[in-house]
């Protein structure tokens, strides 16, 4: 956590945080995709269906890697840079090469402050790759929390409010407030 140029937004899935990478990228600022979302799309057996149960250790094991890939990547992008999601709510999946991979993470830093989308009925939709009910969706968030607060994060709850207030809110907490619009076609399913 001494990274202060590297922000994570995560939360509940289907909260608004990828819309809302989205608007931070829109407006200039550099991002990283969900690491989960990129494994999914790299490797079909995983895509439009929950990951039975033998197979998640290794759909993780593959999402934590790419994390620490992506981490590395956003070193040479223009500063502050914002994750979809960070590699800390990987590290409790963990179960092979449990020592390397904790080793790998130690050396990606973050900012000391992780922003939250919390869990957002009004929202929520199933698509392609999001095809859990929303109870299910909700249920994770806790978790997800509880493995930024043990790693020492300070949070941040991020209003629930228009996809531009809620790029404002976070911009005006790190520093780099502007007011230019995000593209609007960009903001799907959102109020």
């Amino acid at each position: 956590m001494n990274n202060p140029d590297f922000y994570i937004i995560t939360g509940a899935s289907g909260a608004g945080k990828s819309t809302l990478i989205a608007a931070l990228r829109e407006l200039g600022h550099s991002t990283v995709p969900e690491a989960a979302l990129e494994v999914m799309r790299a490797h079909p057996k995983y895509s439009g269906k929950l990951i039975p149960p033998s197979d998640r250790a290794v759909f993780m094991e593959k999402v934590l890697d790419r994390s620490i890939l992506d981490h590395e990547a956003a070193q040479s992008m223009k500063p502050p840079v914002f994750f979809d999601r960070g590699i800390p709510e990987w590290l409790r999946f963990v179960e092979r090469d449990v020592k390397l991979r904790y080793m790998a993470a130690s050396q990606c830093s973050y900012a000391g402050t992780v922003f939250l989308a919390e869990p957002w009925p009004e929202i929520y939709v199933n698509d392609n790759e999001r095809i859990a009910s929303f109870e299910r969706a909700a249920r994770s968030y806790d978790q997800t929390v509880s493995a930024y607060i043990e790693a020492g994060f300070k949070t941040c709850v991020i209003p629930k409010v228009s996809v531009h207030e809620r790029a404002v809110f976070i911009l005006e907490r790190v520093g780099e407030c502007t007011m230019r619009e995000p593209n609007i076609e960009l903001i799907t399913n959102e109020k």
